[in-house]
Formats: structure tokens, C-alpha cells, sequence
């Protein structure tokens, strides 16, 4: 009875332990109210103002672009989120239609506007007008596939979990800010993007509507298991940041546009993923192509969006 009871009590420790480490990686002090500057403001058009706003992340400061979009009053916001080594500036500057879509981010971002949509469109950590937080190298140079050591790894985790902490903060000033209204919260991410699109759906339920574009779902999970000499902190960490570890959490509609030859994320994960989402609210679409999706993606991301917006107009 002795023994019994002991190992039904290291398996609950066990279970503590685990649920600390998956859980609370994505938490953050919702009660400080963290300071945010408005750096410069700049007026579009009549219906249209794009905002540099500064504000105290997680870790330090977090700069992201707001497009505030006078054209309905429904109040929908949708985080743009970019891949890694990418910045927020990709979404920024005008479209080039003669361009490729994969080339030319900034089209999604007009027809957004077009529609009505507030766009919020973050520096990553480490990305940006935040690569001096890591003293200016490519961020692209952390994952342990890359690095091959535990100290960049680690810092591959703090990307992770403090920009996912950061993107709640912002949630956090843009309610504050539109305490008369409610606010609907999307979020839209290609690759690295796609994960914190996900990962902060998972941890938080403001987030209504993901569409996650050629996300590497079980990365950086797999290949740990060729780093056996790693300390299990740091191989729990990098677990954690994988969004396969955490499908069961996914409950906002979500829509996958993936690759069937993208190295990134096999045929075989993306669908282990997609079958083991427990919301009837999921549709997986699959394109001939790689890490890059063709052009016409984008019009399957806006369908998506246009069903799940707060439609109060």
C-alpha cells in the first residue's frame, strides 16, 4: 500500500511538474498595466491611420505597427506575424502586384485594410528594431538544428515564449484603448509566424480566428533526440515551444495552408496535427509547393477571416 501510494504520488508530482512546464511558459502578469508611447502616427487616407506604437513587453520594449481602420465599426484586429530573420517592415511598404505573392507580403495587408480590418503587426524578439537585444546576430542562427548548442537554444525558447507573451500584452493595450467596444482578436502567421499564431491561441482565448501559413508544427521538437547529451531542461523547453506538444489546447477555427513539399513540416506531421484537433472548426488545405506558397493563398485567408470576423458593423 506504501509503495502504491508513493508512486501514485511521483507520478502526480510528475504530472505538476509538466503542466508548470507547458503551462506557464505562455504566462505573464496581466495585472501591470505595462507603459506604451505612440512614436509617430501618420494618416493614410481619410478612413486609415497607421500608428508606431512602443510598449513594455514581457522582457523589454516591443515596437509594433497598428492600422487603425475607420471604414466599419466592428472592432476586428488581426496580428500579422512573420517568419524568422523577417521583421515587421515585410508587411509594410506598398504592394508590387507584378510580384510573386510569396515575395510581396504587403498584399494581403491592402486587402485587409480594404475590408475594414485593424491590422497589428509586431517585431518578433530578437527580429527588427529588436535585433540589439541579441547584439544584432541572425536570429535565424538559434534553433538547435542550427546552433548545435544549448546556450542558443535556450535563447530560441525566450523568442518564443516572450514574443507569445508580448502579442497578450498587446491584446492587453488595445482593450484598454477600446473599453466602449469589443474587440475580436485574429492572427495570421507564415512559418515562425504561423507557430506564434498558434502557441497564442493555445494559452489564450481572445484569439478567435487563426490562420496559420506553412507552420513548422513539430519543430523544434524533432531532432532533439540526436542532442542526448543536452540537459532535459533545455530539451523540455524546446518541447514546449513546439505547437505539436500542445494541439489538444487549439480551440479558435482554425485554417492550415501548408506545403506538401515544405521541409519545414512533412505531409506526415502537418496531418498527425490537423487529426488530432479536437474543434469541428479546422480546414486543412494543401498546396504543390514548398516552404512558399503560391499567390493565391491569400484569398483562402481572407475567406477564412471574413467568417469568423465580429460582424456588429
Amino acid at each position: 500500500m506504501n509503495q502504491l501510494l508513493s508512486f501514485l504520488c511521483f507520478i502526480s508530482i510528475g504530472a505538476s511538474v509538466y503542466a508548470q512546464s507547458t503551462t506557464t511558459k505562455f504566462d505573464y502578469d496581466a495585472k501591470v498595466q505595462p507603459i506604451a508611447e505612440v512614436v509617430s502616427k501618420q494618416r493614410l487616407d481619410s478612413l486609415t491611420q497607421l500608428k508606431k506604437v512602443v510598449i513594455d513587453g514581457f522582457d523589454s520594449k516591443a515596437p509594433f505597427y497598428l492600422y487603425e481602420n475607420g471604414r466599419n465599426k466592428a472592432k476586428n484586429y488581426i496580428f500579422l506575424l512573420h517568419g524568422l530573420g523577417d521583421s515587421k517592415d515585410d508587411w509594410l511598404f506598398p504592394s508590387e502586384p507584378y510580384l510573386q505573392w510569396s515575395q510581396n507580403t504587403t498584399a494581403i495587408k491592402d486587402s485587409l485594410l480594404q475590408l475594414g480590418y485593424n491590422l497589428i503587426i509586431p517585431d518578433a524578439k530578437f527580429h527588427g528594431e529588436r535585433s540589439y537585444e541579441l547584439g544584432f546576430r541572425p536570429p535565424t542562427s538559434l534553433p538547435p538544428v542550427v546552433s548545435n548548442n544549448e546556450t542558443d537554444t535556450l535563447l530560441f525558447e525566450q523568442l518564443m515564449t516572450s514574443t507569445v507573451k508580448d502579442l497578450r500584452i498587446i491584446m492587453d493595450y488595445i482593450e484598454r484603448n477600446n473599453a466602449d467596444a469589443s474587440t475580436n482578436f485574429m492572427a495570421l502567421g507564415y512559418s515562425m509566424g504561423g507557430n506564434l499564431a498558434l502557441l497564442t491561441s493555445m494559452f489564450d482565448q481572445r484569439i478567435t480566428c487563426v490562420v496559420a501559413c506553412v507552420p513548422p508544427l513539430n519543430l523544434p521538437a524533432r531532432g532533439l533526440e540526436t542532442f542526448d547529451t543536452w540537459s532535459p531542461k533545455v530539451i523540455q523547453g524546446q518541447l514546449d515551444i513546439t505547437p505539436m506538444t500542445h494541439v489538444l489546447r487549439q480551440k479558435s477555427p482554425l485554417l492550415l495552408l501548408m506545403g506538401k513539399k515544405d521541409f519545414y513540416t512533412t505531409s506526415a506531421e502537418f496531418s498527425k496535427f490537423y487529426n488530432l484537433l479536437t474543434t469541428n472548426e479546422k480546414l486543412l488545405k494543401t498546396f504543390n509547393a514548398g516552404h512558399i506558397l503560391p499567390d493565391n493563398y491569400r484569398m483562402d485567408a481572407i475567406a477564412w477571416f471574413e467568417n469568423y470576423k465580429n460582424k456588429s458593423d
